[in-house]
């Protein structure tokens, strides 16, 4: 009857709210599909309850129980699927329970609704700091992630964030991993409100969550006159339309069924491409689902979340090797246009403590695809995984898994059938390089960016470093744009070359470092957030990364290794929010204030992955130093060369020799360690008088680099002079 009405209405919106009205109604009198009715336990025991709907819907031809193509894999997904997919199959385009569950007085949401809220770009949370199961139950609160392809925030966006943080949020906010910001400590009662100021400002938080595309990474730098960098923004952004979710359901639970006030600030830069037309563009291989709302991912979205970044060749600032989809942009000869884009597949960091049938893993090279192609070879990878990835189990629902069990050349047959033609040989590219894009750089259009080190990327205001008011008077005063970066950092854009020191002068006032005052451990280090707020987190990350970075500095500098730099990041559990599987040297958290030791991974972040070492799973944060200074020392003393780097030592040698040597080495050895590649010491002839507080800081500075006094003082007056 309701159907009859809304299509009698004529009218769409009407028609929309009339439906949303009826699935609330659905959903509590039990006929929703796949839930049980909200009924008297007795009754709902008395009555015999149907089996669980995943089925395709209405019109559906192809997803999980209805492969386009078949492949040989040990889950069938006809049988049984994990809770999630049900609560997905069950919430008619990501509106139910959720829709309900806002229009009640509770401080939280449902089990089902937390699943279909992360689609919406939030997480209920609640504060663990809190001891009593009464006052955490109190705590509920929720984090919204927007969704901002290529990391770009306008300054007028920044600045309602600003405010919004401060009116509704905890008073801060938190760049993520993925190049977005997240907005801590928002009330259910206040969500609809931040959510929709949000969406009128020209953003989104729909697809920062949930089992669908998440934000699209691309180096965070402004190039306007780099064909290669221009293009490789360009696709990001389209990537993040092309692959957006097409349910109505944010609009009618944020934003009572109508549009948003701006259309989103990149619409501008990608309407060349007809995105709906390339969306439902269908080539008859299966990757169209038939589903009469999403044609791409069809009723049940995706298995788990997606994650793509797109770079340009030799700059891994991206960790392009840790997403399910990876493009590099591959230019013609002539530099000026693009010839297509290189592809990899399976890259992911989640994985399990020990339960081994969960990993992290690189990503694959998969191939080459011409310009013309490309779109449809991506929306070919997602139908592979939307019909074929594993939905029985959650912990392996991932694409990386899917590539693991059918090997890439196996993945890639099955990509080409839905593609419909077949792809061709990977392109041979330069070395990979870890950029983080810190520092002054030119535009190329005569104007600057500027990166600037956000410790964990947390934007807040302390006593003697105010990152989040420093950056509200440069949007306001000197009228920058931010770029995110994938390190957590901001790099400041549009920057006149007049105001340059100016600029420098807001960051100093409001204590921000620039980069040269920033030591090298902290520079490369990221952590996830954990507690207070993670649910997840098993021990601290980012509230003691600072202490961590501080304690590796400070025993590399006593070692005389200050000349060493490496990646390191932490997290609270082995999720791997903040890549640590990736790293040169890691710690994931094991339990309270224990974290399991990983090294070995490449310098440049590409295509291997660290390796955990097994004697080290519950390092104590107070052996730190004690844990690391027998691999550092063996570092020191067995590298090949000065500039070899940590994590290819550490996988040159293997974790077994290093296990070896650890168990041998007596702390505090290292001093009657030579260093190979250390300076000839300065046999002297001549003595010179200089101040006792001038000869100690030449002491500590000599120890930081492994020399004694003697030999610093010569080696700076020979560069100094000229001599020799």
């Amino acid at each position: 009857e309701v159907l009859t009405a809304a299509d009698a209405t004529g009218d769409r919106h009407m028609r929309s709210l009339l439906l949303c009205a009826a699935g609330a109604a659905a959903y509590h009198l039990g006929a929703w599909p796949g839930h049980a009715a909200r009924a008297p336990a007795a009754r709902l025991a008395a009555e015999p309850q149907a089996p669980a709907d995943f089925g395709l819907a209405p019109g559906q031809k192809f997803g999980p129980t209805a492969p386009a193509h078949p492949a040989d894999k040990p889950w069938t997904n006809l049988e049984t699927q994990e809770g999630v997919q049900l609560v997905k199959a069950a919430s008619n385009d990501l509106r139910q329970p959720l829709l309900a569950d806002m229009g009640n007085d509770e401080i939280s949401v449902s089990k089902d609704s937390i699943h279909i809220l992360k689609h919406h770009g939030s997480y209920m949370q609640q504060n663990r700091d809190l001891k009593k199961k009464a006052d955490r139950d109190k705590s509920y609160q929720f984090m919204l992630r927007l969704k901002v392809p290529c990391g770009e925030v306008p300054g007028e966006l920044y600045r309602e964030l600003d405010e919004l943080s401060n009116k509704y949020g905890q008073g801060d906010l938190r760049a993520t991993t993925r190049q977005a910001f997240q907005l801590h400590g928002v009330l259910k009662g206040n969500l609809k409100t931040v959510i929709a100021t949000i969406a009128n400002v020209g953003s989104n938080t729909y697809g920062g969550c949930g089992d669908i595309n998440r934000n699209v990474m691309v180096p965070a730098v402004c190039f306007p006159n780099n064909p290669a960098y221009v293009a490789a923004q360009t696709y990001a952004k389209a990537i993040a339309d092309l692959f957006r979710p097409m349910t109505e359901a944010f609009n009618e639970i944020w934003l009572d069924g109508e549009k948003a006030a701006s259309v989103e600030y990149w619409q501008k830069d990608i309407a060349h491409f007809d995105l709906d037309k390339v969306r439902n563009y269908d080539n008859g291989n299966g990757i169209i689902t038939g589903h009469p709302v999403e044609p791409i991912y069809g009723r049940t979205y995706l298995p788990k979340k997606f994650k793509m970044a797109v770079t340009v060749p030799g700059d891994n600032s991206v960790d392009l090797y840790i997403n399910d989809v990876g493009a590099v942009v591959i230019m013609e000869p002539d530099g000026k246009t693009v010839k297509g884009f290189n592809i990899v597949v399976g890259g992911g960091m989640g994985r399990t403590h020990r339960k081994e049938e969960t990993f992290a893993r690189a990503a694959d090279h998969l191939g080459f695809v011409k310009e013309a192609d490309f779109f449809e070879c991506l929306k070919a990878i997602i139908a592979v995984q939307r019909d074929h990835g594993n939905r029985e189990v959650r912990s392996s629902a991932r694409l990386k898994y899917l590539v693991h069990t059918l090997g890439v050349d196996g993945f890639r047959a099955l990509v080409e059938k839905y593609l419909g033609q077949k792809m061709e040989p990977w392109v041979p590219l330069p070395e990979w390089k870890y950029l983080d894009w810190m520092g002054w750089h030119e535009q190329g259009d005569g104007k600057l960016m500027l990166g600037i080190n956000v410790e964990q990327g947390r934007v807040a205001d302390s006593p003697g470093l105010r990152v989040k008011s420093c950056l509200r008077a440069l949007v306001d005063n000197y009228g920058v744009d931010l770029l995110l970066t994938p390190s957590q950092s901001i790099v400041l854009r549009n920057i006149q070359p007049a105001q340059k020191y100016d600029v420098e002068a807001v960051l100093r006032e409001h204590g921000i470092k620039l980069i040269d005052e920033v030591d090298a451990i902290t520079r490369k280090s990221i952590a996830c957030p954990a507690f207070p707020l993670c649910g997840l987190a098993m021990t601290e990350a980012e509230r003691v990364q600072p202490q961590i970075n501080a304690r590796l500095w400070a025993l590399l500098c006593e070692m005389g290794l200050s000349n060493t730099d490496f990646v390191t990041r932490t997290t609270g559990c082995p999720n791997g929010c903040a890549r640590p599987y990736m790293a040169e040297l890691a710690f994931v958290g094991s339990g309270p204030d224990m974290y399991q030791v990983w090294v070995g991974g490449h310098p440049a972040q590409s295509e291997r992955t660290a390796v955990e070492v097994p004697s080290l799973f519950k390092m104590k944060l107070d052996d730190l130093e004690a844990t690391m200074e027998p691999i550092f020392a063996m570092y020191k003393t067995q590298r090949l060369a000065a500039e070899e780097a940590f994590g290819n030592f550490c996988y040159r040698v293997g974790v077994p020799a290093i296990e070896e040597y650890i168990a041998k080495y007596e702390l505090g050895s290292w001093r009657a360690m030579g260093d190979p590649f250390g300076p000839e010491a300065v046999a002297t002839d001549a003595t010179v008088g200089i101040t006792s507080d001038v000869l100690a800081k030449v002491e500590e500075e000599a120890s930081k680099r492994g020399y004694d006094a003697p030999t610093l003082i010569d080696a700076l007056l020979r560069e100094a002079l000229a001599i020799e």
